[in-house]
């Protein structure tokens, strides 16, 4: 399994438009390397838990989403799969895979820097049907994912996986 070095973060505490800006820096360093550009971080009480990027690819995993990654991370590191209270920061609206996981660990809340639309379509080759799904998970878990405001350039993962 592919590993992201996300010592470093853990601990820190972090405010909301910090942890975004965080997960866009660690989407934007996964496309400099070739990487899918996803990252996210579980936090609790401003407290980062666990981290995690996108390894699908890598790891020949179709459920190694970041936020999954992420989540597994946290729960790992506090020997609990319930990470009631915990929000995730993620640098891209979540899918229903990442939504789920979420919310089978107890996270009520996903705060997202960039939004779907702005996925190329080099990365999600089916958009429409990413679009139904994310609806159909809404549909049963409401207000769950919500866009964040960090000042950070959220497109700038995208474009540089593009090159």
């Amino acid at each position: 399994m592919t590993t992201v070095d996300v010592s470093p973060l853990i601990g820190a505490r972090l405010a909301e438009d910090a942890a975004l800006a965080r997960t866009v820096e660690l989407a934007l360093a996964r496309a400099a390397a070739g990487r899918l550009p996803f990252a996210a971080l579980v936090v609790r009480d401003g407290v980062v838990l666990g981290a995690g990027a996108n390894t699908v690819r890598d790891d020949h995993d179709p459920a190694a989403h970041g936020e999954v990654v992420a989540v597994r991370d946290a729960a790992r590191r506090l020997g609990t799969t319930d990470l009631a209270g915990a929000v995730v920061y993620s640098s891209c609206e979540p899918c229903a895979i990442c939504r789920l996981v979420a919310a089978a660990a107890g996270i009520g809340e996903i705060v997202y820097a960039a939004g779907k639309e702005l996925v190329p379509a080099a990365i999600d080759g089916d958009p429409v049907t990413t679009a139904r799904l994310i609806d159909a998970v809404t549909g049963v878990l409401p207000g769950i994912a919500r866009a964040g405001r960090t000042g950070a350039d959220v497109a700038a993962p995208f474009r540089r996986y593009a090159r």
